[in-house]
């Protein structure tokens, strides 16, 4: 009898828990974390060299996101947190990826000149792997070290409820010229947060 009665507790909270359980897999934002103190130096050896972090702090992700507002569903918002933000006077990039039925989408900042020139667009790449990009709203907030997008989801291809945005990845460069157009730029160092083994991650549009 008392073992009935075990196995009629257990269902009823597996009853219970269930719904709750299905409600917090609901999600609509990703957010995820990277590694700090990994920003990468490109010359010479020095990535060898930890020391070399304290002149990229302002390079070193710390997480990103992305996420939706029932309040504006036309819009995709985009989120990056720093270490240590603070302007450069070479020209930093601060970039989200994702893929949208095969085309590599992207929000990105650009600083330089020690924020004297500031750049926030959206945009895609074609086929050939050139770049179109539009100007959007966004902020940088230096206390916080925290960069943001909104993005217009008519120039990123307006996915729709239950569509998927494939290989999430961030991504910051350190570049030894300020001009963003230039066409061979030199790469001083630069961050990636991404799977180690996948990718990228995946968000599921809401609205």
């Amino acid at each position: 009898m008392k073992k009935i009665n075990i196995l009629c507790i257990c269902m009823m909270l597996m009853m219970t828990l269930t719904p709750l359980v299905a409600c917090g897999e609901v999600v609509n934002d990703l957010e995820k974390k990277d590694f700090k103190f990994d920003v990468r130096p490109l010359f010479l050896f020095q990535h060898l060299n930890p020391l070399w972090q304290i002149y990229f702090k302002h390079l070193d992700i710390v997480s990103f996101s992305i996420y939706e507002d029932s309040d504006n569903p036309g819009f995709l918002y985009v989120k990056m947190n720093i270490r240590d933000f603070e302007y450069s006077e070479r020209l930093s990039v601060y970039a989200i990826y994702w893929t949208y039925e095969c085309t590599c989408y992207y929000a990105v900042t650009s600083t330089h000149t020690g924020g004297e020139a500031l750049s926030i667009k959206a945009g895609y790449f074609d086929v050939s792997g050139t770049a179109h990009c539009t100007p959007i709203n966004g902020d940088i907030n230096e206390e916080d070290s925290t960069l943001t997008w909104i993005v217009p989801k008519d120039i990123i291809g307006n996915p729709e409820v239950g569509d998927e945005l494939t290989e999430i990845h961030a991504n910051t460069f350190l570049i030894l010229q300020k001009d963003c157009g230039t066409k061979f730029p030199i790469y001083l160092a630069k961050d990636i947060a991404r799977p180690l083994i996948k990718a990228g991650y995946t968000y599921t549009a809401q609205y």
